[in-house]
């Protein structure tokens, strides 16, 4: 029996927190972001946001979303060094903190338990979101339905 990890529906979730991660900050820009991974029964991300979304707010995300699906956006992975992961995340202090916790050896990009210290980092980028992460994803949003 395939493991949950390795399947397709866990790819498609994980690329979908990131999906409305982009979409919550394009409302949100001042939005503070954790992390967000797929679970067993769909997925989540942790926001720290300047005021709490309203309905309508939530109405726009799913509307973005749908937009940045099908945009036909690929999913680009790249290791940096946890000096470059600071730059790049340096006005999200959850990223850092998570970042500092890689390079201790504490946890990986997905906020689980490691053993060893992180010598490079992992990120993905689609379209305007970047995140600390190790996957796995689809490779493009068109492997998406937006009507899902």
């Amino acid at each position: 029996m395939e493991r949950y990890e390795d399947s397709k529906l866990y790819r498609i979730r994980h690329s979908l927190a990131h999906v409305m991660a982009e979409a919550m900050l394009e409302r949100f820009p001042d939005a503070k972001i954790a992390i967000g991974p797929p679970i067993e029964d769909g997925f989540y991300y942790d926001f720290d946001f300047p005021q709490p979304p309203t309905e309508e707010d939530i109405k726009w995300v799913e509307k973005r979303m749908k937009k940045i699906l099908s945009g036909n956006h690929d999913f680009v992975v790249r290791e940096v060094t946890p000096e470059e992961a600071r730059q790049i995340f340096a006005d999200q202090p959850y990223k850092l903190e998570l970042i500092d916790d890689l390079v201790n050896g504490r946890v990986d990009e997905n906020g689980q338990q490691i053993a060893q210290p992180a010598e490079k980092i992992t990120i993905y980028t689609q379209n305007k979101f970047t995140d600390l992460c190790l996957g796995p994803h689809v490779a493009n949003t068109k492997e998406i339905d937006p009507k899902a």
